[in-house]
Order: structure tokens, then C-alpha cells, then sequence
């Protein structure tokens, strides 16, 4: 009989919160998490709306017994390192900078060793899989904390159907923190449907979504003629209200809730595009699902990222499979599933490294949008995979080739 796995002390970082394991020579760490609380943070509407809800023992309990899901998960990390920002108070001054090539600020980026998911080991890549699912589970409550109180927000109508939410995992200390954001509420329906799929066309699609005549662009930036106006699209994702903006302060937000945690962020579809852009700007490891390539949002967003590191070499991993054309930019016109739904989701390049699942060779699936829900990839892609593809960037990936993007500089709002 096999003797048990005898644990042992190794050295780690100052800020690793994690229990030390050895198996098969390589060190790993475990920990297990439980849904914490809930951070909201309003957009277009509320934009300066943050409330949190907190979620003890007994509520845990009752979520569980009434929803038949689990809320609980443990996962799985390894040493890795990351370049960490530090001066994070000065993004917003480095984008506007870079937006009119004014190149005079130089931000903090130091390299520093971290704890990263293990994306060997297939239960972390499905726990943090089931993370991202307990994110779209609708929790009634009227125990709402107001974070915002100045502001005088007194329950204003509506207010859950406006902006995104982060739902924080931690373990016993709170020591270690996962941070998954809600992606899309597209299949089945829900509150938040109108503004996600604004944010989604306009975060992810090559010119505000304009992919024939029959449909209204979700801005003005189209030109005609495969042409569209650079400055135009930058300005109309970077506008405050907006769910990347939202999701900086929702950061912000809970970094000051967990100030000594190591932190992960994870997230599906729009979630993990968010969490890849947050993850790029701050050196925070990611692991996203299923979710739309986010490197066209970011320079479109004048993001900040480490000097001289490529976007492959951070710790950002991207789970998805060939049959979800969300994932591979191909949720667009006439010929798409999505054409009805009214998105259009055509990048398709991620930051990091891509873990992608050939569901269309080992499955025999087809491109359908159905395929993107994150509990199907869970139960019937992930779980039936004999363990994860290697992770690997992606070579030679361009978005939008069939595009001409021109640049106006509005040279009133540069000096503004």
C-alpha cells in the first residue's frame, strides 16, 4: 500500500497565504475557498454605486440547500512570478497620455515571485470553472451594504440591473482571495442583459458592432466602406460608467477589503475579458473561460502593461474550445448563431496563453453560441477531457484584418 503524502515546509513569498504540499517532486499549494461576499458596482446609470453583501456560515448554508450547487471549491497553485504594478492610482493618466502620445509618464512595474493556479491539474481548472458559474446565480437580498454612503444612494429603482459584480472566495484567513466577474447574462435572460450586451459589442466587436445595414451600430464611429475612426472607438469604451471602468473600481474596491491577500481573478465570457484586462494592467494571475480575445480592447483602452514583457509571458491563461465562436471571434453576421441575439463578438486575440479543447475534432460539435454556457464547458468539455491541452500563446493572431481604422486627433479633448 502506498504510504500517505507527508507534507513538507519549502520557502515561499511573503505574501503566499497558501498550504505547502509536495507531489512527484514538484512543490504545489492548496487551499480550500468559500463564497464570501458579493461586491456590486454600478455603470451607466449609477456609476458611483458600490455595495457589498456578506455572505456568513448560515446564508452559505441556505444557498447551497436552496440552489443544489456548491459553494465551496479548492484549488490548486504553483510558484510562478508576475511584473506587479504599483503605482495603480496613476492609469488613468497613463491611458490619457498614451492616447495622444504624450509619453511622459513611466509607471512602476516591478517583477515579483507569486503563487499561481496550477493549469496542470485538471480539478483547479474545473473548481475555478464552478467559481465563475456560482457568479451567475441570482442571491435576493436586502442586506446590501452601502460602500458609497456619501453619494446618498437610498435602494434606487433598478439598480441590480446596472453595472457588473465580483464574487469574492476566500479561505478561512481571508488570506487568500479569488475574485470571479459575472460575464454576460445571454443565455436564458436576465436583469443585466440590455447593458452587457452594449459593453460586449462594444468592448469586442471590430467597429461598434456594425455588421450589415439591418443593424443600429452602438456608436458612431463607423465611416463606410470597411473604414472606421480610431479615436472614435477609443473614446467610446473608455467613457466612465462603462463596465472596464466599473471593474478598475470594483478592483480597487476589494483590494481595500483584502489588502494582505494573494488574489486571483477568474471569470466567463465578458467576465473573463474583464478579469484578462484587469489581470494585463496590474500583473494579477487570471484564468478565463470561454471568454472573448481582450487585446484589442486593450489598446483601444491605452492599457499600461510591463515594459518590455509580450502579453504571452504574464500570468494569464484562457480556457476555451473550438466550437464556441465567442471564444474564436466568429459571433458575427448573417451566417453566426449570434446574428439573432444582436451580438457581434469578433476578436479574437487573448493576452497570456490559450488552453483550447478541439470540441469540434474530439466531440464533433459544430460553431453554435450554445456551446459557450459555462455549465455545459464544465460538465460536458472539462470534466470528459482527460487532462488540460498545454497552454500556449497564440501565433500569428490578428483582429479585425478586413478593417481600415483611421485616426482623428481631436486636439480640443487632447489638451482637455
Amino acid at each position: 500500500m502506498r504510504s500517505p503524502r507527508q507534507k513538507k515546509s519549502i520557502s515561499t513569498p511573503s505574501n503566499s497565504k497558501l498550504t505547502t504540499s509536495s507531489k512527484k517532486n514538484e512543490d504545489y499549494f492548496e487551499t480550500t475557498l468559500s463564497l464570501r461576499q458579493i461586491f456590486h458596482h454600478g455603470s451607466t446609470s449609477y456609476p458611483k454605486l458600490v455595495r457589498r453583501l456578506d455572505i456568513d456560515e448560515t446564508r452559505l448554508n441556505a444557498l447551497s440547500l436552496s440552489s443544489g450547487i456548491q459553494f465551496t471549491h479548492t484549488v490548486r497553485g504553483v510558484m510562478g512570478t508576475t511584473m506587479k504594478l504599483h503605482d495603480v492610482n496613476k492609469v488613468k493618466e497613463y491611458q490619457k497620455q498614451d492616447k495622444y502620445n504624450k509619453f511622459s509618464l513611466k509607471l512602476d512595474y516591478k517583477s515579483e515571485p507569486i503563487v499561481v493556479p496550477d493549469m496542470n491539474d485538471k480539478e483547479t481548472v474545473i473548481a475555478l470553472a464552478k467559481m465563475t458559474y456560482n457568479a451567475y446565480i441570482p442571491i435576493g437580498s436586502d442586506d446590501w451594504y452601502d460602500l458609497e454612503e456619501k453619494y446618498g444612494w437610498n435602494e434606487p429603482f433598478g439598480w441590480e440591473e446596472d453595472g457588473i459584480r465580483g464574487h469574492v472566495f476566500a479561505d478561512p484567513k481571508n488570506e487568500t482571495v479569488i475574485i470571479a466577474i459575472k460575464g454576460t447574462s445571454m443565455m436564458g435572460g436576465g436583469p443585466t442583459v440590455p447593458k452587457d450586451k452594449k459593453n460586449d459589442n462594444r468592448l469586442f466587436s471590430c467597429c461598434c458592432a456594425r455588421v450589415g445595414p439591418s443593424w443600429s451600430p452602438v456608436c458612431d464611429c463607423y465611416m463606410g466602406n470597411s473604414q472606421c475612426d480610431q479615436r472614435c472607438l477609443e473614446i467610446s469604451v473608455d467613457e466612465d460608467g462603462f463596465y472596464f471602468d466599473a471593474a478598475t473600481r470594483l478592483w480597487e474596491f476589494i483590494q481595500d477589503n483584502y489588502p494582505n491577500a494573494a488574489v486571483w481573478l477568474t471569470g466567463h465570457s465578458l467576465g473573463g475579458g474583464l478579469s484578462g484586462l484587469l489581470g494585463w494592467t496590474y500583473g494579477v494571475p487570471v484564468v478565463g473561460y470561454e471568454a472573448p480575445g481582450e487585446q484589442l480592447a486593450a489598446r483601444r483602452l491605452h492599457l499600461p502593461g510591463p515594459p518590455a514583457l509580450p502579453y504571452q509571458e504574464m500570468p494569464i491563461w484562457h480556457v476555451g474550445h473550438t466550437a464556441d465562436p465567442i471564444f474564436m471571434g466568429a459571433c458575427n453576421g448573417v451566417p453566426s448563431s449570434c446574428w439573432l441575439g444582436g451580438y457581434a463578438m469578433e476578436s479574437k486575440c487573448h493576452t497570456g496563453k490559450v488552453c483550447l479543447y478541439d470540441a469540434i475534432k474530439e466531440l464533433g460539435w459544430k460553431l453554435d453560441i450554445r456551446t459557450h454556457r459555462v455549465k455545459d464547458v464544465i460538465e460536458k468539455v472539462l470534466s470528459v477531457w482527460e487532462k488540460v491541452p498545454t497552454c500556449e500563446p497564440e501565433k500569428d493572431c490578428v483582429d479585425c484584418g478586413w478593417w481600415e481604422f483611421l485616426l482623428f486627433l481631436d486636439i480640443s479633448d487632447a489638451n482637455g
